[in-house]
């Protein structure tokens, strides 16, 4: 018999079963907090070679010695198991002890396993509230964290129960050094894993939540934009090539909404409201947040949309939209061929709707934040920074006259 603190182990013959040879199982009693569980030895005895009050063999002769000494490591391992479960300081039931000593605890949950369960709970969610390209970023974030363990800890796992503030850190610096991204960029790599992570924080697998001590912070980024300047430089460059053409108007058409790529993609006649005064205006949630956009159409959106119409009705065009990369591809040959020497990218256009179009032209932010169908307004502030910044820049050239 043992005893540490609230439990106790002992061995007892079970002798309501007998084997062929008339032997009775010898069991491990567990006593914990007033319940008892018995554990199966697979070591037999009968009533004469059993000493009750040691709770072991008689021993007669070596085979005796040697079962006893059987009997000895079970219970070793019994109390081994008990104090690692003790010293965890987490609490525990005498189902999960016996479990322990029987082997067959719940093995430790890892990093890479949950990772990817989660991921797939991502995929799943594609084409229902995300789009395919949201899972893509997902599952480069659970690519960089196999390849952080490889180079950092020479492991192919992790226990999530080891995961800390430090271990947060380290994989920010692996991801901006090592694989060179920038900053703000990183840190979404970091939201990512904590949106995965969420359910085993708030279980306690994790503890005390490493992601509320890290103190990193987003660095404030400069939105360029088209000076009216520049969108007048794209508008009469000659182009030859007809593709060319087609992919300078889409862009010329999504600096006049502010619509982003995807939603210039998604773009059909149901998206399209005519006033009660004959003007058109786009109504359509956004694909990356379901955000609703309200967007009246300016005369040179309209005719855009006129000349891909083959009717004239602005509503009735029919345009290819290229994918993101060629579209890119081809506004960085026009850029060049414009001598503007900003890189000319689709997300750009919104940027120049937001400011040159709109709210240097004294458009509240209010609405501006409406049209690109953000949720708060506070997304679209940083905006009205890089306007204050061109209204600065607009009046040096007024002080040159005023001297």
């Amino acid at each position: 018999m043992n005893q540490f603190l609230d439990v106790r182990f002992s061995y007892l013959l079970r002798q309501s079963v007998t084997n062929k040879e008339g032997q009775h199982p010898v069991v491990l009693r567990v006593s914990f907090r007033s319940e008892r569980r018995d554990i199966f030895t697979g070591i037999h005895a009968s009533e004469k070679t059993w000493d009750k009050k040691i709770g072991r063999l008689v021993v007669f002769t070596k085979k005796e010695g040697e079962v006893n000494k059987n009997l000895e490591l079970i219970l070793r391992k019994a109390n081994h198991c008990f104090d690692e479960l003790r010293f965890s300081a987490e609490p525990f039931s005498i189902d999960e002890l016996v479990d322990k000593i029987k082997g067959k605890e719940k093995k430790p949950q890892t990093l890479i396993e949950y990772l990817e369960e989660g991921n797939e709970k991502v995929r799943k969610r594609v084409g229902v509230e995300i789009v395919k390209a949201t899972y893509y970023k997902y599952r480069k974030s659970l690519q960089y964290m196999q390849e952080f363990l490889l180079s950092q800890y020479k492991l192919k796992n992790y226990l999530l129960i080891r995961i800390n503030v430090q271990f947060l850190d380290n994989y920010f610096r692996y991801l901006r050094v090592e694989k060179n991204i920038s900053h703000n960029v990183a840190l979404k790599y970091l939201s990512f894993l904590k949106v995965i992570l969420g359910p085993a924080i708030r279980s306690g697998i994790i503890k005390d939540d490493p992601f509320r001590e890290l103190k990193l912070k987003a660095k404030p980024v400069y939105r360029e934009f088209l000076t009216s300047e520049e969108i007048t430089l794209i508008e009469t460059l000659h182009l030859e090539s007809k593709e060319l053409e087609r992919k300078r108007d889409i862009f010329l058409f999504a600096c006049y909404t502010g619509l982003a790529y995807m939603d210039i993609k998604q773009l059909s006649q149901k998206h399209f409201i005519k006033d009660a005064d004959g003007s058109y205006y786009i109504l359509k949630p956004r694909q990356k947040t379901g955000q609703e956009s309200i967007i009246p159409l300016l005369p040179k959106a309209e005719k855009i949309l006129r000349k891909y119409s083959l009717t004239g009705d602005l509503i009735d065009f029919n345009w290819y939209v290229s994918t993101n990369q060629k579209m890119n591809l081809g506004l960085k040959e026009i850029g060049e061929k414009s001598t503007i020497s900003k890189t000319l990218h689709m997300h750009l256009a919104r940027h120049t709707f937001a400011t040159t179009v709109t709210l240097a032209n004294g458009v509240p932010i209010e609405s501006v934040s409406k049209m690109l169908g953000h949720a708060s307004i506070r997304q679209t502030q940083h905006y009205a920074k890089v306007v204050a910044s061109k209204i600065k820049l607009d009046m040096l050239r007024v002080k040159e006259i005023y001297k």
